[in-house]
């Protein structure tokens, strides 16, 4: 019996390392870099196919969608940078004040959607703008699902991976879809 088991465990790591070596390179766009692009570019695809938005919507609505995304990201930067200040914080002014600036730059993030959905409002309807906002929820909650550890080990993808695609398949659209199929 010890025999057969010696036998049997020396002649697997030939093939062991050519599997896991294989493995690892059909993973490998899983390691590579975020791309802010890609995942704009996957987004933007999500939002029109969920807001059902036409060419000419799509044309007017993402210049300035991209721009209030600009405009936010910049404020979100500042927060970052104010929460970074709480490891020098000694005194509870400091402390106040660095929860003083974090809650203004929130406030002052809000200002900037709520300003730009009444320019959204000049080139979409109050509905569609309703399922843009809804989508890019979705969007992001499944974005950072795909980024998560546990997801990867589950054989997750990220945006950089051959595999992603940013129609997931919603319930709505999923009865939609079906619908069309039937009356084809």
């Amino acid at each position: 019996m010890m025999l057969t088991m010696s036998v049997t465990s020396q002649a697997k790591p030939d093939g062991d390392k050519k599997d896991k070596k294989e493995k690892f390179e059909k993973r490998g766009d899983m390691h590579k870099k975020f791309s802010p692009e890609k995942y704009y570019k996957h987004m933007e695809e999500y939002i029109s196919k969920s807001a059902d938005l036409t060419d000419n919507e799509k044309a007017k609505f993402f210049p300035l969608f991209k721009e209030m995304l600009e405009a936010q990201r910049k404020i979100v930067e500042q927060d970052r940078e104010v929460m970074r200040s709480f490891k020098e914080a000694k005194t509870e002014a400091e402390f106040e004040k660095i929860i003083d600036k974090t809650t203004s730059l929130q406030v002052e993030n809000k200002k900037i959607e709520q300003t730009y959905y009444k320019k959204f409002a000049k080139v979409l309807t109050w509905e569609k703008i309703c399922k843009v906002r809804m989508a890019q929820t979705r969007f992001n909650m499944r974005a950072l699902r795909s980024f998560s550890p546990r997801d990867a080990r589950r054989g997750g993808r990220n945006f950089n991976h051959r595999g992603f695609r940013p129609d997931f398949k919603d319930k709505k659209n999923q009865k939609n879809e079906n619908a069309e199929q039937k009356q084809s």
